[in-house]
């Protein structure tokens, strides 16, 4: 799981997630999507996104090439700035999240949902592109919002550690 496709999954993840404490903190991807089921479910409505990319630290990039990653960044992230959400597509989205979840080759370092907070932290292995990393997820979360901090932090070969970061606060403003 790459960290441009967890987008889509944090924020489902921030809209649906709560449940116990690191105490009983799940160590399996199995596990940590069964407590999410135990969650609030998001109210259907309008929701907003707005996203904040924090940082963008790839070794060996031209400051040129820098300046075009933010920039694409920014765009990507504002093309779902506003969305509808169904009572369907409450169901459907919770449903594929887990699915695709639970279908990761992802490691549960860390995962505490509690009191409307989410601090979880999985290593992910190399993919077909070779690419393996660290994610790192915490924020506060409720029926209504968002407000989520991501990372991505991998190695490159022969160029060293890369680290994506990026806030993204989520609110419900009204009816669809």
């Amino acid at each position: 799981m790459r960290f441009i496709c967890l987008l889509p999954v944090a924020a489902v993840l921030t809209l649906t997630a709560c449940g116990d404490s690191a105490e009983d903190s799940p160590t399996t991807l199995e596990e940590a999507a069964e407590e999410m089921t135990e969650g609030p479910t998001p109210q259907p409505g309008q929701y907003t996104t707005t996203t904040e990319l924090l940082e963008l630290n790839i070794p060996g990039l031209t400051p040129e090439m820098q300046q075009m990653f933010e920039q694409m960044m920014a765009e990507g992230a504002q093309e779902g700035a506003s969305y509808c959400l169904t009572a369907a597509e409450v169901t459907s989205s919770r449903e594929e999240m887990l699915k695709n979840m639970t279908e990761s080759d992802c490691t549960v370092q860390r995962f505490d949902m509690s009191g409307g907070t989410i601090d979880a932290a999985l290593t992910c292995p190399p993919g077909t592109d070779g690419i393996s990393g660290d994610v790192r997820m915490t924020g506060t979360m409720s029926e209504t919002g968002a407000d989520m901090t991501m990372s991505f932090k991998t190695q490159i070969p022969d160029m060293g550690e890369a680290t994506i970061r990026m806030r993204a606060v989520t609110t419900r403003v009204g009816d669809c």
